[in-house]
């Protein structure tokens, strides 16, 4: 239910946060977001440090950090076109990708072994001072100066994205990847806990390997993609890698040996497509009725008949759309 409260406000107010972007100044918005954000941090520690800490706050918490992300990547992300030049963008983006999921990979070990060490309310007071780096770097960067657009609304910027979606199957059925990911797979990051503690028996420093492992894979995939540059066929490499996804994490769900569940979260976060947790609360409701084990491995079963459905269509769904942009040259 902690997971659903933190990814709520994605489905709420995502929609709206690209437009929100492209309107407002995305250097100040960034900064308000993360003081928020660090104060939210700041408040966590504090209750907790002071045993006032109760599951409702955890969830009010929980829900304004999910609110702050909704907000922030979308202007993050928008950024990138305002730093650096066009014929670099896509390095910058494989770099930043790299820094965000070796963070990943140190982060999680290290908040294992500080949370078995130093208790949770140094973590948190970690995390809040985590937070000033970025907005230092806020304020050092200089972009371009922000023009606000002269016509149309936040919704009806937000219409026209999914009027774009909705002509374009392709676009669709290829963010059709993220979503189910969202929903069946990516959830594994809430069950991780119950894996480290009581199935595989390792404990908090235990959790900090397993996380560690994900961010492993993922970061040394993003170094791949740097300096190699993206596959020929990026829109078949992309449900590819989520079939291949969700095998590895198929096996994590069965795997009683902590190497090999390591190793193979390492797979998963070489082959992870970006996701958020929406599905958290339909995992969490089957661990609880049935085993953690099984709510992992019956989203995975998911995805995986999906992505080789997906793979198996979007040969011809391609054909199809370079005839459609051949006869119609308003199609981007």
């Amino acid at each position: 239910l902690n997971g659903f409260m933190t990814t709520v406000p994605t489905l709420l107010f995502f929609w709206a946060g690209g437009a929100i972007a492209d309107r407002f100044d995305r250097r100040r918005l960034m900064l308000v977001i993360q003081a928020g954000m660090l104060t939210l941090a700041l408040l966590l520690g504090t209750l907790t440090l002071a045993n006032r800490i109760t599951i409702s706050p955890i969830f009010l918490i929980s829900f304004l950090m999910g609110l702050a992300t909704a907000l922030h990547f979308p202007a993050y992300q928008a950024l990138f076109p305002d730093l650096v030049e066009e014929a670099d963008l896509l390095n910058a983006v494989a770099l930043n990708s790299t820094q965000f999921n070796m963070a990943r990979a140190f982060g999680p070990t290290l908040a294992g072994l500080a949370l078995g060490g130093l208790g949770a309310a140094v973590c948190f007071y970690l995390n809040a001072f985590s937070f000033l780096g970025l907005i230092v770097a806020l304020l050092v960067i200089r972009p371009p100066k922000f023009t606000p657009p002269r016509d149309g609304s936040v919704w009806q910027a937000v219409r026209e994205g999914f009027q774009f979606v909705a002509e374009r199957r392709l676009v669709l059925l290829l963010l059709s990847v993220p979503a189910f990911l969202s929903f069946f797979a990516f959830p594994f990051v809430i069950l991780m806990p119950v894996f480290a503690r009581d199935l595989l028996e390792m404990g908090p420093s235990g959790l900090g390997y397993l996380m560690g492992g994900a961010g492993l894979g993922a970061g040394a995939c993003g170094l791949v993609l740097a300096y190699a540059g993206p596959p020929r066929n990026v829109s078949g490499a992309i449900p590819a890698s989520a079939l291949l996804f969700s095998l590895a994490l198929l096996g994590f769900s069965a795997s009683e040996s902590f190497p090999l569940s390591f190793f193979l979260l390492v797979l998963v976060g070489a082959t992870m497509v970006g996701a958020l947790a929406l599905g958290s609360l339909q995992a969490g409701a089957v661990a609880s009725t049935l085993d953690a084990r099984v709510a992992i491995g019956y989203g995975a079963v998911v995805c995986l008949l999906y992505f080789a459905f997906l793979l198996f269509r979007l040969p011809a769904l391609w054909t199809l759309t370079e005839r459609h942009q051949t006869s119609s040259p308003t199609l981007p």
